[in-house]
């Protein structure tokens, strides 16, 4: 519903904040076309859109890491004003408000001037001071300069505060290093009580370097930390509308913790680069609609120091706008078998249902998800099963016909005379060659998860990466006291900005999973596990149940056997080799599908 502020009405509840993805832009010193059209789009979305800028002479060459987010565009060109000033105003005709500016200074006086200049910019909401105030003491100077604002300009004061709820806020300077710092929320509600009057609204995140940025490893399902936060001012009847912000996703969730008055607004990103239909849907009441997000983080970057890679895991589309366009509508309906209930069959079904086609899916298993059904049993990784879920939901919802215990084969494809056959035979775990790896207590990582409860209490998982140290994890959960190998020199690649943070920060704080890196297992035995360690030294280490992960073959060959099943014959997702991620294979399957 509209919410009044001040003097202006915001047509919604959902702020948008800072996470433009860094694949919208290149070497450009100006928000390019992609750039604006990505900010119209939220602003159909949220009702204020954070456009975090600054404006200089330096290249974007200069930022790495998540300062990537804050794009710096030449502010001595007027062209480079011109673009920036359609940005702002492509927001304002979708009836969003634009945020995302800092009017405070080192004096009051600087602070006004600022707000001026913003305003005249067209700048709705600004921020006053640091956004990382600790406590009272800390806010008299920055009040005193949004009292000044307040009463000079017409525009909507912002302020940011990071507290931190002991034991749950997670992350320091680095993985596993260092504690969160911030006020508590007792001291939070004071600030919040001192801000009445000069502020607007208060945006809450978490103080954590992790828990800021929370996935499902480190959040349970509708239960971001923030809420926490929000509620406590709700509750001390302070009044001041409360944003909080961090692990925010579906919309019948935001819509109950509004109603409920736990806050008053929500604060979110990744949602609406999922989905960006994300309040169209929540206006219809479509909430078994709206794209799941994982919480993978890949929207901030896949790397701090190679090239600025931004991928949405769930949304295909996202940054390919020229490759969307070139997308040709189907000049007739056709017949099309998909082969494979994985999430790049799912996928591919459900495109080329949207095209138009009568699809059939096979699926030689009793239920769809393919390797993501390792999701259903393992509670760190709830956000993927919500992924799993819709793409099962949305696939029925189509009106494909699904199959079930059924393998196709050539022939019977060929018989059924289909126009098209979309191949997504997915991948499997290669079979261990290590000594002993064929004994009654050893398992593959896929079966590992729906066998856990057969396993002993002391499990060896051979091998590292993400899916053997998130496997590692599981167990460790699960009660299992657990030992990780692996040769490389980390159990897990950090990643982009928040991408492996969470994970990372919390394996190394369970207090039953160890791992052992730079050594190389060298054969499994009844109730142990040998290895060779880097210096070369043979030692064994205790183990009830062994997991090996020796990775994934695609399963190209099988998928080639249907090369002759019908006139178009396209391959997709893992078994082509090239995917191997959510990200690749659904990007796969959509773009592959739209070919038909």
């Amino acid at each position: 519903s509209p919410l009044k502020v001040r003097n202006v009405l915001v047509k919604n509840r959902m702020l948008y904040t800072v996470a433009r993805p860094h694949f919208l832009e290149g070497p450009e010193t100006y928000p390019g076309d992609m750039i604006r059209a990505y900010y119209s789009d939220i602003a159909k979305n949220a009702a204020i859109v954070t456009v975090r800028m600054s404006t200089g002479r330096g290249p974007r060459s200069e930022m790495r890491g998540d300062s990537a987010h804050m794009a710096s565009w030449d502010g001595d060109d007027p062209a480079v004003h011109n673009y920036i000033d359609q940005l702002i105003e492509g927001i304002h005709c979708e009836g969003a408000l634009v945020s995302g500016a800092n009017a405070g200074g080192n004096t009051v006086e600087e602070a006004v001037t600022k707000a001026k200049e913003l305003e005249d910019k067209g700048y709705d909401v600004v921020y006053v001071g640091t956004r990382g105030a600790k406590n009272r003491e800390e806010l008299v100077p920055i009040v005193e300069q949004m009292q000044a604002v307040r009463k000079a300009t017409n525009l909507i004061i912002l302020a940011w505060v990071l507290p931190v709820i002991p034991g749950a806020s997670r992350g320091g300077s680095g993985p596993g290093g260092g504690d969160p710092a911030g006020p508590s929320v007792e001291e939070l509600v004071a600030m919040a009580k001192m801000l009445e009057g000069s502020a607007d609204i208060i945006q809450i995140r978490d103080g954590g370097g992790y828990s800021g940025h929370p996935n499902s490893f480190i959040q349970e399902r509708d239960k971001p930390l923030t809420l926490t936060y929000a509620q406590a001012i709700k509750e001390s009847g302070a009044k001041i509308l409360t944003a909080p912000n961090g692990g925010f996703r579906g919309p019948a969730s935001n819509e109950e913790f509004i109603a409920s008055g736990k806050t008053d607004m929500i604060a979110l990103a990744r949602p609406f680069i999922c989905d960006p239909e994300y309040t169209k849907k929540a206006y219809e009441g479509r909430d078994e609609d709206w794209v799941p997000c994982v919480m993978c983080n890949k929207c901030h970057g896949t790397s701090f120091d190679g090239p600025w890679i931004t991928v949405c895991s769930v949304n295909p589309k996202l940054g390919l706008s020229s490759s969307v366009k070139s997308i040709q509508p189907p000049t007739s309906s056709k017949k099309v078998a998909v082969i494979g209930g994985g999430p790049a069959g799912m996928k591919a079904a459900i495109t080329a249902a949207e095209r138009g086609h009568k699809v059939t899916l096979y699926e030689k298993s009793g239920v769809l998800g393919g390797l993501l059904r390792h999701s259903d049993y393992s509670p760190l990784k709830w956000a993927y099963k919500d992924f799993k879920d819709y793409l099962v939901r949305q696939t029925h919802k189509a009106g494909i016909e699904v199959l079930l215990n059924t393998e196709a084969t050539p022939e019977m494809l060929l018989a059924k005379g289909y126009d098209t056959v979309l191949a997504a035979l997915g991948a499997e775990p290669v079979e261990s060659r290590l000594p002993g790896a064929d004994g009654k207590n050893v398992w593959n990582i896929i079966d590992a998860y729906s066998d856990e409860k057969a396993m002993g209490k002391n499990v060896v998982v051979i091998g590292g990466g993400d899916f053997g140290t998130e496997t590692g994890m599981f167990l460790a959960q699960a009660g299992h006291k657990v030992t990780a190998l692996t040769s490389e020199d980390e159990m897990m690649q950090r990643g982009g900005p928040h991408n492996k943070e969470p994970q990372m920060d919390l394996y190394q704080k369970m207090d039953n999973f160890s791992y052992k890196v730079k050594v190389t297992a060298t054969g499994i035995s009844q109730g142990k596990v040998t290895y060779r360690d880097e210096t070369g030294a043979e030692k064994t280490i205790q183990a009830d149940s062994v997991v090996v992960f020796s990775g994934l073959r695609p399963r190209l060959d099988e998928a080639l056997k249907f090369s002759d099943s019908a006139g178009q014959v396209l391959l997709l997702g893992d078994c082509t080799g090239k995917a191997g991620t959510i990200q690749k294979t659904i990007r796969s399957a959509f773009f592959v599908a739209s070919q038909v």
